[in-house]
């Protein structure tokens, strides 16, 4: 028997492959890849740019709703079910938008697409690591976050051959195809808990080696949460809408099509190597080092952006290459700042309200970069203005989580240094 949990305490790593596999659908494909679609809505089924913008509006809505019934879902029929539930709602909604040409049937396809990324995104995604993860937390949801920039790279010039081969109902219907096939592998995989194999988590047993995320000793008070709160939500807006509007800004600024889709390959292979290196580096050197590192990337990445009208495709790939890069921390860093800020029982809680705050963030701003466009002619002043609101967000994290770990790291010391008292504890 102890022969057996030696081997089988290593599954946790096949988990995190089918979570990975998860996320590359729900939240790449239906998400992230998604931008590679954008231009050919708009030229090919005749949506404005408002429209275009409105269906990431309403993704970002739905996406809200399914997180808000994850987590009662998740209690009554297990992590395992709800997440394959969600891919098969991906399924229908890439299926709608195959048959449907208008913009109707692209707002339906949407709703559903944020159905599902809700319900089997990123919380259900932290649920799997944390009970599947002792050790190397940050790496396995660097991982696994890793998947959302690999579908831009990968899906992206399948796309592109589909829909200017064949059509743009041939590639929906191709993903439809591949998220089912992908939905029987997660749900033969990815068991809720270690114990459904009667087996341990990775690292069980092992001594902490590295900088790991542990829970904070008590959960911060409230007024010092709900300054994180709005940093999170305000740095959620271009977070969640930057990478969906990369292919419209240049595409739109003259550059021609086999570059656009480079670019937008470009971007989902540097969000995914972003996102596995800030898991490794936050491990090693941090958290907030790791942070502050990425989110000068995308305060940078989204300047280049603005110089999109000078038409030179070094800066271009630069300014992806940051942009996508830096975008990392969004994904991955709210699951670990949740871990620093509240205590091991309010965890779970708090990385909902903290995921569902981001989410809000892409649904309060989803519509504005296409309104901008709309009424200025370009995508260059909906940059300059996601760039401002990176730094006013990236600021507000920064210092209110070194509050926040200080006043920690106080309450540790006091109640270390403060004796027992032996009356009140009778009492």
């Amino acid at each position: 028997m102890k022969g057996r949990l030696i081997e089988e305490h290593k599954y946790g790593w096949l988990v995190c492959a089918a979570v990975t596999l998860l996320l590359f659908c729900t939240s790449g494909l239906g998400s992230t890849g998604f931008g590679a679609y954008q231009p050919y809505l708009i030229s090919l089924r005749g949506l404005t740019n408002t429209q275009s913008s409105t269906m990431l509006t309403i993704r970002s809505l739905f996406t809200l709703v399914g997180m808000l019934a994850a987590s009662r879902m998740i209690e009554r029929f297990g992590v395992r079910r709800v997440v394959t539930g969600a891919m098969l709602i991906d399924v229908i909604a890439f299926a709608i938008l195959a048959w449907t040409n208008g913009y109707l049937g692209a707002c339906i396809g949407a709703a559903l697409c944020g159905t599902a990324l809700g319900a089997g995104g990123m919380v259900p995604a932290s649920i799997f690591i944390n009970r599947w993860f002792h050790t190397h937390v940050g790496l396995a949801l660097g991982i696994c976050m890793a998947s959302t920039g690999a579908s831009a790279m990968i899906a992206t010039p399948v796309i592109t051959f589909l829909v200017e081969r064949f059509s743009l109902r041939v590639s929906f219907l191709a993903e439809a195809v591949f998220i089912l096939a992908a939905s029987v592998v997660v749900y033969k995989i990815a068991y809720s808990r270690p114990s459904c194999l009667h087996t341990v988590p990775v690292g069980d047993g092992e001594k902490m080696a590295s900088k790991s995320p542990v829970h904070a000793a008590h959960t911060a008070a409230t007024p010092l949460m709900l300054l994180m709160m709005f940093g999170i939500l305000v740095f959620g807006m271009p977070a969640n809408t930057l990478h969906s509007h990369i292919s419209v800004l240049y595409s739109g600024e003259g550059f021609t099509s086999g570059q656009v889709s480079l670019l937008v390959s470009v971007m989902g292979l540097f969000l995914a190597a972003g996102k596995c290196a800030y898991g490794w580096i936050a491990d090693k050197i941090g958290m907030l080092r790791a942070s502050i590192m990425l989110y000068v990337m995308v305060i940078v990445g989204c300047f280049l952006c603005t110089l999109a009208g000078n038409r030179n495709f070094v800066v271009a790939v630069m300014a992806v290459v940051l942009l996508s890069f830096g975008l990392a921390v969004v994904s991955v860093s709210i699951s670990i700042y949740a871990s620093k800020v509240a205590s091991e029982s309010d965890y779970s809680r708090t990385v909902t309200t903290f995921q569902f705050l981001n989410a809000c963030g892409g649904l309060l701003f989803g519509r504005i970069p296409g309104m901008i466009a709309d009424a200025q002619g370009t995508y260059v002043p909906a940059f300059s203005v996601m760039m401002a609101l990176s730094v006013v967000g990236a600021v507000v994290m920064v210092i209110v989580y070194r509050r926040i770990r200080h006043e920690d790291h106080i309450y540790v010391r006091a109640h270390r240094a403060q004796p027992v008292n032996l009356a009140h504890v009778a009492k």
